[in-house]
């Protein structure tokens, strides 16, 4: 069939995309000059749209430069949005806000999704600086900040324990702007307030506030298809889908449970050992003595290793390890059922690891919890030593965004690091929700016969459902609550 408009391959990267079929965006791509056609700004977007969707960025990169080169169009604001989007979701937040004036000098204003996608990403890498200069420069361009904008500095703030400025912003908005603070705004200055005052007054009018903006469905707009390219004609209906619908009722449920557990912290907690937290909490997450931050650096000592885990750590015996801790629901109440034993979480989302130590602080568990925040093939290669760890788990890890991603999280560097640090006879927890990465993580086992074998009797792989006693992270209980119930728990012992 002979195509003569590339309108045709456009549609079809943008759907590819929206998919996150990055292979076949990639093919329909490449195939526009095939077909005897040149790619349009449309097609650049759209491409690069399916790479920012898979955390291809300097597959994006190369595209905005080939664009630049070789496209007659100039770059529109869905263009640009698409390129903040791919820099702010890897972490380059700087740079994210770099192409945001850059596309102001060049003509192109700004939109909502261009702010909201910088600022939703400010909240994830914990960056109040880049939020700041953000609003800051919303308002420079006559786009006031939103409940939406708002709510995202506010919980940007409140995960670095900044009360103080949040109570005073949080005042500016409502006398200046007109502002109605959100339901999740609250929650945040609840968490926050209740670990940095020994005084409870401002946690619980959080939380009363809270629950009040609840019950009147106070959440800030999220856009079901804000990383998702709309071409001109495209249906853009207001009315929420079905997953939005139930990722608000999830949100409200989350944000209750939150509630409950800070009252519950305020009313179990006396003021003298709330005052104790206080000054614990004061230092920060930066600073905090059981929060290691590791960089992604190729130089590693292993005697500097090996004298940072015995300065930490002494000859503690059982030391577990969960990789993939998320918002640290699993690890916090493993070490509460657990307390002989040294807990190590590693997250790679900043903003995650901070929830973690705040509900380590909360219920009385920071003692033999540590949080390390870096990507775990580096994590565990820089920070942990060899034979030293009873267990390491493997807690609903996000598949592998396309096919042929190279960012997977199991696979033989992370088994040959995990062997390594395993004392003889340790063992490797699995566990997802996703039958086709719970096949994928298995055949990745299979290749390395030499250092595990499958605890299972019948030499299974893995097994469908969970031990009754293994605990729940924050993503099982949503994956319940959203009807999702198959479970594979993969166990092997190191050879």
């Amino acid at each position: 069939m002979k195509v003569k408009d590339v309108k045709f391959f456009n549609r079809m990267i943008k759907d590819f995309g929206n998919d996150k079929q990055f292979g076949f965006a990639k093919e329909a791509f490449e195939r526009i000059s095939r077909a005897g056609l040149s790619p349009n700004v449309y097609s650049y977007t759209n491409m690069m749209n399916a790479a920012a969707r898979v955390g291809e960025l300097e597959f994006m990169r190369t595209l905005w430069d080939n664009m630049a080169l070789n496209c007659d169009e100039q770059a529109n604001e869905v263009t640009y949005t698409v390129l903040v989007k791919g820099e702010a979701q890897s972490g380059h937040l700087k740079h994210a806000l770099g192409r945001v004036r850059e596309m102001i000098a060049c003509g192109v204003e700004p939109n909502a999704r261009t702010y909201s996608t910088l600022l939703r990403n400010c909240v994830r890498y914990s960056d109040v600086e880049r939020a700041r200069e953000c609003l800051d420069l919303m308002r420079e361009r006559g786009a006031a900040p939103d409940a939406t904008a708002c709510e995202y500095y506010i919980k940007t703030m409140c995960g670095e324990l900044l009360v103080q400025q949040t109570l005073q912003f949080m005042r500016d908005i409502q006398n200046q702007d007109g502002i109605e603070i959100t339901a999740a705004s609250y929650v945040a200055l609840a968490t926050a307030s209740s670990l940095v005052f020994a005084d409870e007054k401002t946690a619980r009018n959080a939380c009363r506030d809270a629950r009040a903006a609840i019950d009147v469905g106070g959440w800030a707009q999220e856009d079901d298809n804000d990383d998702k390219f709309q071409q001109q004609g495209d249906d853009d209906s207001s009315a929420p889908s079905k997953s939005v619908q139930l990722f608000l009722q999830l949100r409200a449920k989350d944000a209750l449970q939150e509630i409950d557990a800070v009252e519950k912290y305020l009313n179990d907690t006396s003021e003298e050992r709330r005052e104790e937290i206080a000054v614990q909490a004061s230092s920060g997450v930066e600073r905090a003595s059981n929060v290691i931050f590791v960089e992604d650096a190729q130089d590693m000592n292993v005697h500097e290793r090996n004298a940072r885990w015995l300065a930490r750590f002494g000859q503690r015996k059982d030391v577990r390890v969960e990789v993939c801790s998320g918002h640290g629901d699993w690890i916090t109440t493993r070490a509460g059922r657990s307390t002989d034993v040294q807990w190590i979480g590693v997250e790679m989302r900043r903003n995650r690891v901070a929830l973690t130590w705040m509900k380590a602080l909360r219920l009385n568990v920071s003692t033999n919890i540590t949080m390390m925040c870096g990507m775990a093939h580096n994590v565990l290669r820089r920070e942990i030593p060899d034979e030293s760890v009873q267990e390491v788990y493997v807690n609903y890890p996000d598949p592998p965004e396309w096919v042929g991603s190279s960012q997977v999280l199991v696979d033989g560097a992370f088994l040959n690091d995990v062997h390594r640090i395993l004392k003889p006879g340790g063992y490797l927890t699995c566990v997802t929700d996703d039958s086709t990465y719970a096949m994928r993580m298995c055949r990745e086992l299979a290749k390395v016969p030499g250092l595990f074998k499958s605890t299972e009797a019948s030499g299974k792989p893995f097994v469908s459902g969970v031990p009754d006693d293994y605990g729940a992270s924050y993503f099982d209980s949503m994956w319940t609550n959203g009807a999702q119930n198959d479970r594979y728990f993969i166990k092997y012992s190191k050879l």
